[in-house]
C-alpha cells in the first residue's frame, strides 16, 4: 500500500490523522509515517485500511467506530493493570 492510497483511504472516511490512529490502536504520529512514507504500515494494517476501502462507507463507518472502542477499553485496562 503506498502513503498516498493509505491518506486517500483516511481522508475517504473524513477522518484526521488523529481519529484514524485512534481507531487503530497507533499514535497520530504512525499514520503520519504512513502517509509520508518514512515508515510502512504492518501486514494488519494493509489489511484493515484494503478491508475498510473495500466496504460501503457506512459499513466502514461503523467498523471504525467499533475498533475505536475496542482500542479505547484496552488501552483503559493496560493502564489500570499498570496502576495495581
Amino acid at each position: 500500500m503506498s502513503p498516498k492510497q493509505f491518506k486517500e483511504i483516511r481522508e475517504k472516511f473524513e477522518l484526521t490523522q488523529k481519529e484514524l490512529a485512534d481507531c487503530l490502536g497507533l499514535t497520530q504520529k504512525a499514520v503520519s509515517h504512513y502517509e509520508t512514507g518514512f515508515r510502512k504500515p504492518g501486514t494488519t494494517v494493509q489489511v484493515i485500511m484494503t478491508m475498510l476501502n473495500q466496504l460501503p462507507q457506512i459499513q466502514a463507518k461503523k467498523l471504525l467506530e467499533m475498533m475505536g472502542e475496542i482500542a479505547e477499553n484496552f488501552t483503559r485496562k493496560k493502564a489500570k493493570s499498570r496502576s495495581k
